[in-house]
């Protein structure tokens, strides 16, 4: 159920360098579980190369849409990070579940729940923007050593210290209001706009608020959620159209906008530089979203995106590329902008 890339999916050239290998995560655990293999071994085989010539960084052994759909549509049938940015996630509460369901993990040495587990603490940790009554580093330290007794006796003061999680981390989305003016600046008075990917962390709700029509993209893609992502029975994008000022059209429809949002979602395709085309032939302007290269490329993206590589594309689509929206990089996050020539501000 694994595909080998002979030929960079960006520019179609055959050289590469090995660059990295990718780290553990839930995907990880998952895809093994359901390939059966050994997750090291998995995650040796799926490494990440560098393109010698555009400098995109991809997988030469990739996953099937079998299996992907598997994983998508079923092992991690809801979307972990998008569901969280629903109002009371973020919460003494949902500190509270967390906590328990990992405590009682360890209590029983289920391993795959402890691992869960840690990486919810640590995401809440990472989110907490003014800790008051106790330092950090103890608390993860808690967490990594798996010291319940010492984690408990951390908890009260966690809790409140819970507030608005920290801006573009896994609570909060792309939803800031600080972005969408950046994005009016440098690319110019918004009109309309759209997004595709995850309907439930962008920027969605806030243009519908300023009165700018506001559109949900359908696209189907094997490497992505699909109508399994759900909460207690709802889906996703029904969650989103609950909000009847946005709208949802399909990805063939022929409408086009000033702006059109991609977040946390170029990474994942398998043909990026076709979707691309595709993007840009129906947008004057494209936010595109996408992990920073500081670490290991994950196993679940099938490209990464250097800023070298994203200027090569900027030129080639005869496009302005903004990188400075600083206010996203403490998150692990980059903006690319790709704007129309003369649209908005400076590069």
């Amino acid at each position: 159920m694994t595909l080998h890339v002979a030929h960079c999916p960006l520019c179609g050239g055959a050289d590469a360098v090995r660059q990295s290998e990718p780290e553990p995560n839930l995907y990880s655990e998952k895809l093994a579980e359901l390939l059966e293999a050994g997750e090291a071994q998995l995650l040796a085989r799926h490494a990440n190369w560098q393109c010698s010539g555009c400098g995109l960084i991809y997988k030469r052994e990739w996953f099937a849409a079998p299996a992907l759909r598997a994983l998508f549509g079923g092992a991690v049938a809801r979307h972990p990070r998008g569901w969280d940015t629903v109002p009371g996630r973020f919460s003494a509460a949902g500190l509270d579940a967390s906590a328990q369901q990992w405590a009682n993990a360890v209590a029983t040495g289920f391993e795959p729940g402890v691992r869960r587990g840690e990486r919810e603490l640590l995401s809440i940790m990472d989110s907490i923007v003014a800790p008051s009554g106790f330092a950090p580093g103890d608390a993860v330290a808690a967490i990594t050593l798996r010291d319940v007794a010492r984690f408990g006796h951390i908890m009260p003061a966690i809790r409140s210290s819970i507030g608005a999680p920290a801006a573009f981390k896994r609570f909060s989305g792309f939803g800031s209001g600080e972005l969408w003016d950046y994005l009016a600046e440098r690319a110019g008075p918004i009109g309309s706009y759209a997004e595709v990917g995850c309907p439930l962390w962008g920027l969605l709700p806030h243009a519908a608020k300023l009165g700018v029509p506001a559109v949900f993209l359908r696209r189907e893609e094997p490497n992505y959620w699909g109508d399994g992502c759900r909460q207690e029975g709802t889906h996703c994008l029904s969650r989103l159209l609950e909000d009847r000022r946005i709208a949802a059209a399909s990805w063939s429809s022929v409408t086009r906008h000033d702006v059109v949002g991609l977040f946390q979602y170029l990474d994942h395709l398998r043909e990026p530089g076709a979707f691309l085309a595709d993007l840009l032939a129906r947008t004057q302007s494209a936010a595109i979203i996408l992990d920073g290269m500081d670490a290991p490329l994950a196993i679940q993206h099938f490209t990464g995106w250097p800023d070298g590589c994203m200027a090569r594309v900027a030129e080639r689509f005869g496009k302005d590329l903004h990188l400075d929206f600083d206010a996203i990089r403490p998150s692990g996050n980059r903006l690319y902008l790709l704007a129309g020539r003369g649209g908005g501000g400076a590069a």
